[in-house]
């Protein structure tokens, strides 16, 4: 089957957030290619002989929709667009792609993400590296690390105290944010996502890196397949979804449960905080771009 492709030039400082309207109104991953991400780290163990002929020089951001929806997902982006400054040229370019082919392509630019502690691996590649390594398979549409919001999660968590903590990943996708938990020891996690493709791969994530014991993985709404009272929360989700799962959030907590919450553009942060700030203590917030991360500890 055939799928648009729709690919936006932009700058490093605004992939992120040109990658968050594509996520709006494409209907699976969304991909950013920069080139100085080949130099960043050094957790590649091989590199191939001449991948930077893949990138652009300026950033790239790639997005696909079903072919009869690619004006309708256009208007959108140029709309979104209109109000970015200093973001690159936004040039945007559509072709039509084979929907196997994307996927391949999308591959070979996943690069390994590290962090203080962690070292975030497609499980297709291999690292060298003395901190702990988690395998993933992101199913392309799902968080892998790369997208600010995910990495600020990661810092957090790498702060936190998990021995013998029970995890919730809300929204968890690829289970990147849970999984990862208890890579770094907390005693269990449950991972909740309404959408089963979501959960299939949490699941699959959860095999590869021998976790499967440790991690519950539910379909569904929040409060529908959840119960009982969790020492560590994640949430990376929108600002919008954040506030209407402010009260189900609440449930789920005791005192001095640390919450982390993320997907937080900058416009919203205000809104969210004072929201959460009559249940919640705000201990530290931290910034990446236009984006937002929150550590709460219960009242």
């Amino acid at each position: 089957m055939d799928f648009s492709e729709i690919a936006v030039y932009t700058t490093s400082e605004c992939a992120e957030l040109v990658a968050y309207f594509l996520q709006e109104v494409c209907m699976d991953g969304v991909s950013i290619f920069d080139i100085k991400d080949l130099y960043d780290g050094n957790s590649w163990d091989y590199k191939e002989e001449g991948i930077e002929l893949n990138y652009d020089p300026e950033v790239v951001v790639k997005g696909y929709c079903n072919t009869e929806d690619t004006e309708r997902v256009l208007r959108f982006l140029r709309e979104k667009f209109s109000s970015l400054a200093n973001a690159g040229s936004l040039k945007i370019v559509v072709s039509t792609v084979d929907g196997n082919a994307w996927v391949d392509k999308w591959k070979e630019t996943f690069r390994p993400i590290e962090t203080d502690k962690l070292v975030i691996c497609p499980e297709w590649q291999s690292v060298q590296t003395d901190k702990k390594v988690f395998l993933m398979d992101s199913g392309v549409a799902f968080g892998t690390g790369q997208h600010e919001t995910t990495f600020m999660c990661l810092q957090f968590a790498e702060e936190l105290p998990f021995d013998g903590a029970k995890v919730l990943d809300i929204g968890c996708g690829s289970g990147i944010l849970g999984l990862c938990s208890l890579l770094l020891g907390a005693d269990n996690a449950v991972l909740v996502d309404i959408d089963s493709q979501a959960t299939d791969i949490a699941l699959h994530n959860a095999q590869i890196n021998g976790l499967s014991e440790r991690a519950e993985i539910k379909t569904g709404n929040l409060v529908d397949v959840t119960e009982g009272k969790f020492d560590v929360v994640f949430a990376n989700l929108t600002a919008d979804i954040l506030q209407l799962l402010f009260a189900d959030i609440s449930k789920v907590v005791h005192v001095a449960t640390k919450v982390v919450l993320s997907g937080i553009l900058d416009s919203k942060l205000d809104g969210i905080v004072e929201l959460y700030s009559t249940l919640f203590k705000v201990t530290s917030v931290k910034q990446r771009g236009e984006w937002r991360a929150l550590l709460l500890e219960a009242k």
